[in-house]
């Protein structure tokens, strides 16, 4: 690498990395179609949610670029090119990442566009090319953009630019004006579990991982690694104890989710809401279902769940939320208030 050489995870570009890439195959044959015929804009927008193959379809990209024998558009993974991609020592990639100082938020300061504009103003060292990728462009601070703006209206013939990020409507409009757009959607559930299949994760909880990813492989690979699934599975046992909810039930619960890290509990809230939208989409004669492997016990808890009650309660576990994110209740203490609001 250029200045930035070092050992990100960002930079490791191993052979076959078109092969990482799940979905998106219109984009994938645009973008090698593009490679073959030599016709890669100078500058490029990766946009769309986070987690649904951005960045490794940004990597592919710059891989085949950089490489120095490339086959129908795709990097050969053997040359030298592709052997440094793979170390992560590329001279000829640039990556301008977030930085983070003291509790500020991570941005992109113009200190690091500054180096970059250094870096590929010089020829490249083994490639025929330059490429810059800048990960979450929209954390880039004004003046950062201002200078990433004016590089961009002066184009180098021997660098390309690949901007990343998950919330285009933050950048500058006429950065974006300059980048030819590459937009992402999410993912469907079918690719989705694909995904955690080729991630080890077992067959029996990738359709409800890929169902509550929100069209997220990433999305679905950090709810399985966060054990999200036992939290959805306890909010749903607590539903369907609502009818017959003691107040020796009510403090022990209390007890035990109140003992959740607050992160935690306010996801055991959140799988609770799905819940019980799915509910009040069952009682408005819905059957496509977020929950679907719930299906069965949902319609179950429809029958002794009036559509008011479910009503209230999805509204009150909103509160508690709110109350537990923004305010210094004790958790324990919101979570037995809320539970003996909606035993009512």
């Amino acid at each position: 690498m250029a200045e930035e050489k070092a050992t990100d995870a960002l930079l490791l570009v191993p052979p076959g990395a078109w092969d990482a890439v799940f979905g998106h195959e219109r984009t994938r044959e645009r973008l090698a179609r593009l490679l073959r015929e030599k016709r890669v804009p100078h500058a490029l927008l990766f946009s769309g949610p986070r987690g649904v193959g951005k960045k490794k379809t940004a990597l592919a990209l710059a891989a085949a670029l950089l490489c120095l024998a490339p086959e129908d558009g795709l990097a050969c993974g053997a040359c030298k090119s592709c052997k440094a991609l793979a170390a992560g020592t590329h001279p000829d990639l640039f990556a301008v990442l977030p930085e983070s100082s003291g509790k500020a938020a991570r941005s992109i300061k113009i200190e690091q566009v500054r180096a970059m504009r250094g870096a590929v103003s010089r020829a490249p060292l083994i490639s025929e090319r330059r490429v810059v990728l800048i990960d979450d462009a929209e954390t880039m601070n004004d003046a950062g953009s201002n200078a990433l703006l004016k590089t961009l209206e002066e184009p180098s013939g021997d660098t390309t630019f690949l901007l990343i990020t998950g919330a285009r409507q933050a950048l500058l409009p006429t950065i974006v004006s300059r980048c030819t757009g590459v937009i992402f959607g999410p993912l469907d559930a079918e690719t989705i579990a694909r995904v955690l299949e080729a991630h080890g994760v077992p067959e029996e909880t990738r359709g409800p991982l890929a169902a509550l990813s929100d069209g997220s492989a990433g999305h679905a690979l950090r709810l399985f690694s966060e054990d999200a699934l036992p939290l959805r599975d306890d909010a749903m046992g607590t539903l369907e104890a609502l009818p017959g909810l003691s107040a020796e039930t009510v403090f022990s619960l209390g007890a035990r989710l109140g003992a959740l890290e607050r992160e935690r509990l306010l996801e055991w809230f959140r799988y609770l809401r799905l819940l019980l939208r799915d509910l009040l989409a069952i009682y408005g004669g819905s059957s496509a279902l977020l929950n679907a492997d719930f299906e069965t016990r949902l319609f179950a808890l429809s029958g002794k769940l009036s559509e008011a009650r479910a009503f209230l309660i999805e509204g009150e576990a909103t509160e508690a939320a709110r109350r537990i994110q923004t305010s210094n209740v004790t958790p324990r203490l919101a979570v037995e208030a809320f539970l003996l609001k909606i035993k009512q």
